[in-house]
């Protein structure tokens, strides 16, 4: 089968390379003019991707993805260790207040490698673009779909260039165009919903500089927490190199300074857990400060028992997307694009029946994802919105299991704790954790006392008088 990805980025480089291994034929089609790096070297520092904003931001590369390049892609694999990425296994690092946790064997799918996206989407790259049948045209825009009747045949590109294909997939990530495509094509458009994250992340790489970690691990692939106002996370990169983001809502005025390296640095000291990370000596900055915002949850699922568009599907986040600080994308986009192979071999001939089985086992792989994103996006957005207004937070509807509460229970209780962790990592779905009652019990038991010690955090008084003082001395410099 002849096959045209849209978007050469990492959902699209792993559909390639999965189906050209399953024998299609498969081209990228990039609207990224710009020659990528020659070099792993090259990418690994600083590889610019104006198309693609989240590249520059911290990952976190989770066990569904992770094991499924493993046992799928194991090439790829293989060659993102050879190219320094950490293998960790998360069973390896249990909360300290759980003393000893004996091992069970799903302990073993808990896998994660810490990399760069940058070196990730390189070494990815180049082992896609190594097999027969994948190509690659660079600066090329799509503008419309060409259509034989009801079904999809190819894309029309900005200078009129029609490409035909026996299928086309929509891997733009989710500024994605497809709505447009499909009503200009007089096509069913799949409803579109969309609700802010209410976050705005700021992210700055380093490389570390002392013979051993400065800070505690308190994630495994890196150290973090969450408190009333900010999330401040470290994750190990690739080598010697790590990325620290903070996140902070949209519109909270007096941490909008962050983007400047002198503040973000200044909010990362006053941050205790992970403070030691930037002293002097212990670690470089390799990087100026990122800024993402704009986020939302949104989906763009076509309905199986509707009217899905035969011949073109989209795969990962430009049929949904969730908040980046689960570090659930790569994960999804991966399942996503096995899932569609695994159809294609099932299913070969492209028609109704192939598309309504596709739609459905899109919905039935993201939708509790996403609505587990929009529930714990509210909750943590409602305690910021609370603290920076000087309020009181709502408490949840009884009975109602939060993700504050799973996680502080997970410091206690092993089972929560392992519980926590599968669905994290997209092992198991959200209802394993949130609609449980053995772990809603668990929860019960341990938060019982009251509520666990806090990670050593900056309180809202603390981080704002950090970012005031740091503004301060910048402005007198």
């Amino acid at each position: 089968m002849r096959i045209i990805a849209v978007g050469a980025s990492v959902t699209g480089l792993a559909a390639a390379a999965t189906l050209a291994d399953a024998g299609h034929e498969v081209l990228l089609v990039e609207r990224d003019a710009a020659t990528p790096p020659s070099t792993l070297d090259e990418a690994a520092d600083g590889w610019a991707r104006p198309t693609v904003p989240q590249a520059a931001h911290s990952h976190a590369f989770g066990s569904r993805g992770v094991n499924l390049l493993r046992d799928r892609l194991p090439d790829v694999y293989d060659a993102l260790v050879a190219a320094g990425a950490g293998r960790v296994n998360l069973a390896d690092f249990p909360p300290p207040s759980l003393g000893d946790v004996e091992r069970v064997p799903s302990d073993d799918e808990l896998n994660m490698l810490t990399v760069r996206r940058s070196v990730f989407e390189w070494v990815l790259r180049d082992r896609a673009l190594s097999r027969a049948g994948v190509s690659v045209r660079h600066g090329a825009t799509v503008r419309g779909l060409v259509v034989d009747g009801e079904r999809v045949t190819g894309v029309r590109l900005d200078d009129g260039t029609e490409l035909t294909a026996d299928l086309v997939l929509d891997a733009s990530g989710r500024k994605t165009a497809a709505a447009r495509w499909l009503g200009s094509a007089g096509l069913p458009v799949p409803e579109q919903t969309s609700e802010s994250c209410r976050i705005t992340y700021y992210t700055r790489y380093y490389r570390r500089l002392s013979p051993a970690p400065p800070g505690p691990l308190n994630r495994g692939f890196g150290a973090g927490g969450l408190w009333d106002s900010y999330t401040a996370v470290l994750f190990l990169g690739d080598g010697d190199t790590f990325s620290l983001s903070i996140g902070v809502l949209p519109d909270d005025a007096e941490l909008k300074a962050l983007r400047t390296e002198e503040v973000f640095t200044a909010a990362i000291a006053a941050t205790p857990l992970l403070a030691g990370w930037v002293a002097p000596g212990n670690s470089e900055p390799i990087s100026p400060v990122y800024a993402m915002g704009g986020l939302d949850n949104s989906s763009r699922l076509a309905d199986p028992d509707g009217d899905p568009p035969v011949g073109f599907y989209g795969i990962g986040d430009s049929v949904c997307t969730t908040n980046p600080a689960y570090g659930r994308g790569v994960s999804l986009a991966l399942a996503h694009v096995f899932e569609l192979v695994d159809l294609l071999a099932a299913h070969p001939s492209v028609d109704r029946e192939q598309a309504a089985a596709f739609a459905g086992a899109s919905r039935a792989l993201l939708a509790p994802w996403l609505h587990e994103s929009i529930a714990n996006d509210r909750g943590r957005a409602g305690l910021w919105a609370a603290t920076v207004a000087g309020e009181r937070p709502q408490p949840p509807p009884p009975g109602v299991v939060t993700f504050g509460a799973v996680v502080a229970a997970s410091t206690q209780d092993a089972e929560v704790w392992r519980r926590v962790a599968q669905v994290m990592m997209t092992l198991r779905s959200p209802a394993k954790l949130y609609a449980n009652d053995e772990i809603a019990q668990r929860i019960g038991r341990a938060l019982g006392g009251g509520p666990p010690p806090q990670l050593p955090g900056a309180s809202r008084a603390d981080l704002v008088a950090a970012v005031r003082a740091a503004t301060e001395g910048r402005q007198a410099a």
